[in-house]
């Protein structure tokens, strides 16, 4: 006791001399730094405030879509919408860049297409804006993903009297596309390659499918991302890098893929860039082996 109120009086008393010592250059120095860092966190934190904001309508778009989905499956006795025929068999070839389509048009004219009795669409989520499950199709373009531009934009496909699903004539162009990849995923587990096993995709064509039903789904892993194509178009970035992605899984909910926290979804070995003829969407492998990475 007697020393602790020696060491009080010993305080006041260097406070009163000017005995205390002031700051050395090389602590003048760490705050500075400090300083430094606490406006570079700001600085960025401000860059990011408009993907932020993208983020958030994706994050909406994709609960409706969610909530589209729910109907669709209650109203056709539990049955999913169904892909571009074969696309999602185990061990298919097609290309994974089929699963953000929403069906085919003839350029110029409004509505799907069909060649003889080849019907063309809709299938995917497109199939949710033809039975009114979705009643505005621009919930299928993530904002991200539409500021590439062209192909990629709700307003690309709005273009003969600006009604969707159409393509305008001088570009040839029959696909409709969407901003997100839709693509059930079953209990099942396969090998994908010699490394890696994952989930069976759903077994059925389109339009004469048996589709796969809810019961079949796996509720761990997504039922709709955003588009998974190259890592060039990835939706969500922050200070121009990757920031990750937004995935629905079977029960609604909308969980953010972070690729800090998932670094093995977003292997750029596996995704490759827009450069390469081997991107992920031509790349059937690598997607089934990347989509069974997002986790609720």
């Amino acid at each position: 006791m007697k020393k602790s109120f020696l060491n009080q009086v010993a305080a006041v008393h260097r406070c009163q001399t000017g005995a205390v010592q002031a700051f050395t250059f090389t602590e003048l120095l760490v705050v500075l730094a400090g300083v430094a860092v606490l406006a570079t966190v700001f600085l960025s934190a401000s860059f990011t405030t408009k993907d932020r904001a993208l983020q958030a309508e994706c994050v909406s778009n994709l609960r409706q879509i969610g909530t589209g989905w729910s109907m669709y499956q209650q109203d056709f006795n539990q049955m999913l919408p169904c892909h571009w025929p074969g696309l999602a068999s185990s061990g298919s070839t097609s290309n994974p860049w089929r699963t953000y389509e929403a069906g085919r048009v003839v350029p110029g004219t409004v509505g799907w297409s069909s060649i003889g009795t080849d019907v063309q669409g809709p299938w995917n989520l497109g199939l949710l804006v033809a039975t009114g499950m979705i009643p505005n199709p621009r919930i299928l373009y993530c904002p991200g993903t539409a500021l590439l531009g062209g192909q990629f934009s709700y307003n690309y496909y709005a273009a003969v009297s600006n009604t969707w699903p159409s393509t305008a004539l001088p570009t040839g162009d029959q696909e409709i596309r969407t901003g997100y990849n839709y693509l059930p995923q079953g209990k099942k587990q396969v090998h994908i390659d010699a490394s890696h096993i994952g989930p069976i995709l759903v077994n059925y064509t389109c339009p004469l499918c048996t589709p796969l039903q809810l019961s079949d789904l796996d509720p761990a892993k997504s039922l709709v991302t955003d588009m998974v194509r190259n890592i060039d178009s990835l939706s969500h970035r922050a200070s121009g890098s990757v920031a990750g992605l937004n995935a629905l899984f079977p029960d609604g909910r909308v969980v953010f893929q972070s690729a800090r926290s998932n670094p093995q979804a977003f292997d750029p070995n596996l995704w490759l860039t827009s450069s390469d003829s081997n991107y992920i969407g031509n790349n059937p492998v690598n997607f089934r082996i990347v989509m069974s990475f997002w986790h609720p």
